[in-house]
């Protein structure tokens, strides 16, 4: 019996030090990921307009290079509120880079890895705009840039930093068009738009303080500003790229993106990730 009690002990001490410890963050990060991202997807714009769309993750790759699984979040409400307009909708199918398993967290937060404030993914958005066009395109049915650089905007300013306590003062992002290529062939299917821009955005990088929602799916933050000799949510040069379609038999437009601090990055992930996603709908048509 008093082996017995001493296994348990011991077993209950092993336990404790592995909750407590950096290791055991990144299964609490799947955990709660997996079950968060599912509610959103039973809600999504993919369960209401009947839109198959699969983007692989990082557990699709050989390379310690993003989180295994592409995430989804609605966002209606608070996208319809940034823009201004009413009945928006708009899911977001996001990514960010591996775990450091020996630090906790993610390599978002590092300023040193090529990772640094990345993420990828896909927008689907639906709603009109105050002339009747669908919300991201102009009435010609091309991509309204400035709209469309609206969600990018949203996405990494109000849904991911703002959880980390950055004031509206600090706010930076500026998106700056570089190049815009019509009709491109992506992800097997016609009549996408490409568009490349050059922006400067806050880092990610900053003291904890407190505690964030965000936490448990990207850890805690172990790299210090002070440490890494610079100020929290000091502003990155990065690039951005977008595929964007319209999708008229479902009224929703499909954007495809990526933004990342790091050039190869940025093209490693558009050919061997991004451009292996897939999309179905009832006819495939714009």
């Amino acid at each position: 019996m008093k082996r017995k009690r001493i296994a348990v002990c011991a077993g209950l001490l092993a336990l404790t030090v592995f909750v407590l410890s950096p290791f055991s963050r990144y299964p609490l990060s799947l955990l709660v990921m997996k079950v968060y991202s599912g509610v959103h997807q039973a809600e999504s714009l993919m369960e209401e307009k009947k839109i198959e769309l699969s983007v692989p993750g990082g557990g699709d790759t050989e390379e310690t290079d993003w989180y295994p699984f592409v995430m989804t979040f609605n966002a209606d409400q608070s996208f319809s509120s940034f823009t201004g307009e009413e009945n928006l909708r708009l899911t977001i199918l996001y990514n960010f880079p591996a775990f450091d398993l020996w630090k906790g967290c993610s390599r978002l937060y590092d300023p040193d890895s090529s990772y640094y404030s990345s993420f990828y993914g896909a927008y689907l958005l639906s709603g009109r705009d105050e002339k009747g066009n669908p919300y991201g395109f102009t009435e010609k049915g091309r991509i309204d840039i400035e709209k469309i650089a609206q969600v990018p905007e949203f996405d990494y300013q109000y849904l991911v930093l703002s959880d980390f306590s950055i004031s509206p003062t600090e706010r930076i992002f500026d998106w700056n068009v570089t190049g815009i290529e019509e009709e491109v062939t992506y992800a097997e299917i016609d009549g996408w738009t490409r568009v490349d821009a050059d922006l400067t955005a806050n880092g990610t990088i900053h003291e904890r303080n407190g505690y964030c929602r965000s936490y448990l799916q990207y850890g805690i933050p172990a790299w210090s500003p002070e440490d890494k000799g610079t100020e929290p949510f000091a502003p990155v040069k990065m690039k951005g790229r977008v595929y964007g379609r319209y999708f008229s038999e479902q009224d929703t437009g499909v954007f495809f993106y990526v933004l990342t601090a790091d050039e190869a990055v940025l093209e490693e992930c558009d050919r061997r990730i991004l451009s292996r996603s897939t999309v179905h709908s009832e006819k495939n048509g714009g």
